[in-house]
């Protein structure tokens, strides 16, 4: 009598700095209270690039090999038990944190800061760059008609806009200066317009991801040695309100508290891959700035999700979605992301393709 082989799907694995490798895993099921979906579009971020490059963020190293990703959405191909308001065949964004609902943290509704987080992609939790993935079925956002796939997988980083938005109380009419044209800074730059905010100025090394920028509607998009002065010329020598802190670059922080007005508002998103980077702490004195750190977002999948059934904030018309590959695109991809010549800016995959 022959066995049955039980049935596996594709995955893309980090096995070493630098390189993915694709190999099958098994196929799995959801328990009671989880869903099974398979994958239609998953976002490459910017985090996704720092493992790729250095295998850690700050004190948290990967385990070779590993399955990063954490911008995913997909249809519903299989319910668990209980599991009541989704339906298969339903497109859903993937909400990538599970929190558990208990610690301190939780309590407070601070779901991103729970202490027993498991978040897609970051070391020991396998990540969203595979054919079929199993979640809670409280993480599956349902995703409303006309939002396509590509478009449904950027909900994670609009997701951590909005979230920085109401962390500095970002209001009509304010200015707002970006530095960082990359996938989470253009996010919060079509999030602040959409808001009703003025983007006076955007950041960014490359041109491609300038002139994106002003097809979203900046004001001005220059090279980040030039963006303390056009964030002053365009506020008459004040400062920006709000400044967004989107790159991650160590003179980004200092650049951030330059260009800000007295009484003006920080929002720290990019993530550093140095451990350590500095601050003038005396301008930061001087003109009494509120300085706040964004940990990915929290509750803000939904409205991002409403917001979308509206409009794509004029993402796809500005040049946002680059290109979309499949689970064998995704070394070069991540090498194109990773090339400062490049024009993309946002590679989606499509693990079935």
């Amino acid at each position: 009598m022959t066995s049955r082989r039980a049935p596996r799907a594709p995955a893309a694995f980090q096995v070493g700095l630098r390189r993915i490798e694709i190999d099958d895993v098994p196929m799995p099921s959801p328990k009671p209270g989880e869903v099974l979906v398979e994958m239609t579009a998953v976002g490459i971020c910017g985090s996704d690039l720092h493992y790729f490059r250095t295998g850690r963020i700050g004190e948290r190293p990967l385990r070779f090999p590993h399955i990063l990703g954490h911008e995913p959405a997909g249809v519903v191909a299989a319910l668990g038990k209980g599991v009541r308001g989704l339906r298969l065949g339903q497109t859903v964004a993937i909400e990538p944190g599970i929190s558990c609902g208990r610690c301190r943290a939780c309590r407070l509704g601070r779901l991103n800061l729970c202490y027993h987080v498991k978040f897609l992609g970051s070391p020991g939790v396998a990540g969203a760059f595979q054919r079929y993935l199993v979640m809670p079925a409280v993480c599956a956002k349902p995703v409303p008609k006309g939002v396509d796939p590509a478009l449904a997988s950027a909900v994670e980083p609009l997701a951590v806009a909005l979230h920085s938005m109401k962390l500095v109380d970002l209001r009509r009419g304010e200015s707002v200066g970006v530095l960082g044209g990359g996938p989470i800074g253009l996010s919060v730059l079509a999030l602040a317009r959409a808001r009703g905010a003025k983007v006076v100025a955007v950041s960014d090394p490359r041109p491609a991801r300038r002139a994106t920028a002003l097809r979203l509607g900046a004001a001005r998009a220059v090279a980040p040695a030039d963006f303390v002065d056009a964030v002053r010329e365009a506020t008459g020598r004040l400062g920006a309100s709000v400044l967004f802190e989107c790159s991650g670059a160590p003179d980004a922080f200092d650049a951030s508290v330059a260009a800000a007005e007295r009484g003006g508002r920080i929002a720290l998103v990019g993530i550093p891959e140095a451990d350590a980077v500095s601050i003038d702490s005396h301008a930061w004195r001087q003109r009494e700035l509120e300085v706040v750190h964004i940990h990915r977002s929290n509750h803000a999948a939904p409205p991002v999700l409403k917001q979308l059934a509206r409009g794509d904030f004029g993402l796809r018309r500005a040049g946002f979605f680059s290109e979309t590959v499949g689970l064998d695109g995704l070394q070069r991809a991540f090498e194109e992301l990773d090339d400062d010549a490049s024009a993309a800016v946002k590679i989606v995959v499509d693990p079935r393709a």
